[in-house]
């Protein structure tokens, strides 16, 4: 019989963890928010930038600690219990853990490598790893959330029923970046379709069909689903991120977080793919014309 000994660490870490996290309070917390949506979609840009504000607590990653396990998983087995574990659990594994799907804290993450500014801002404001009077909890593992939602069949109208802090937000970035980065990475495998030729193509269409779940959703319930584009992110985004969850106005930190809000394509599309682009764009966004102008303007000057 061969133990595996790293497997014992780690289960004995998470008990430990579950014990000690429920000295944590959550009376002060008034939202918590889900990415849902692609990976090298702006997710982690959006969490280091929200991380910044003095009210908003980041999980970074850590669905494979929390999806399966009946204390945790709210999505699957919801009750007001589960959720308050899944709350306090999620606090105090923020607080540490390492890069990676793992996850943990939002330091861990390459936006806060040396060679952005992003580490440079949290240390000048100096706020700690865990925030006081925590009003947001911000998790970010995007396309494992999407996907369990899906795969446990729930009726997610009715856990916003259940609990009114619940929120799901989603960047838009260009989607042809965002398919280019994603089969250059790796992470095109998340999406679960099995595909044979990574074409930019087929991975496009996957990423659209992710915005357009979401805005499905977002449809019947604006005010629990909030979206932005890559080429908005500024001062109104900042601003109205704090309103959707109900984070307590902080001039300062918007100001600060101008400074990390930099977003750069370098990436160069031919002509038929910024042409499949448009036309995939019109034909499965016909039903919100003004959402998909807005997805167009991403074909200008794309070439």
């Amino acid at each position: 019989m061969v133990i595996d000994f790293g497997f014992l660490v780690e289960r004995f870490r998470k008990e430990w963890d579950l014990v000690r996290s429920r000295a944590i309070n959550t009376d002060s917390v008034r939202t918590v928010c889900m990415v849902l949506g692609p990976y090298r979609n702006l997710t982690t840009l959006t969490a280091s930038v929200l991380f910044l504000h003095p009210k908003c607590q980041v999980l970074n990653h850590g669905g494979q600690r929390v999806f399966g396990d009946s204390r945790l998983d709210w999505i699957a087995h919801y009750d007001d219990k589960v959720f308050e574990n899944f709350l306090r659990y999620s606090i105090y594994i923020s607080k540490g853990g390492r890069r990676g799907q793992y996850g943990g804290s939002i330091v861990h993450s390459h936006a806060f490598d040396e060679k952005y500014n992003t580490s440079t801002l949290f240390r000048e404001a100096a706020l700690g790893l865990v925030k006081e009077n925590i009003e947001s909890l911000f998790w970010k593992d995007s396309l494992r959330i999407s996907n369990h939602i899906r795969s446990s069949g729930v009726e997610l109208f009715e856990l916003l029923e259940k609990e009114p802090r619940i929120r799901f937000l989603m960047p838009i970035r260009n989607p042809m970046d965002c398919a280019k980065s994603n089969i250059l990475t790796g992470h095109v495998g998340l999406f679960g379709r099995g595909l044979e030729q990574q074409s930019e193509e087929d991975v496009l269409e996957l990423i659209l069909d992710e915005i357009l779940w979401f805005k499905r959703l977002q449809s019947s319930e604006p005010n629990r689903f909030y979206d932005f584009f890559e080429f908005d992110l500024g001062w109104n985004v900042l601003v109205d991120m704090e309103k959707f969850l109900c984070l307590t106005p902080n001039a300062e930190w918007a100001s600060m977080a101008l400074k990390a809000c930099s977003v750069e394509s370098k990436y160069d599309h031919s002509d038929s793919f910024v042409s499949y682009f448009r036309d995939s764009v019109t034909r499965k966004f016909a039903e919100y014309p003004e959402f998909a102008d807005n997805m167009l303007k991403f074909a200008a000057g794309a070439t």
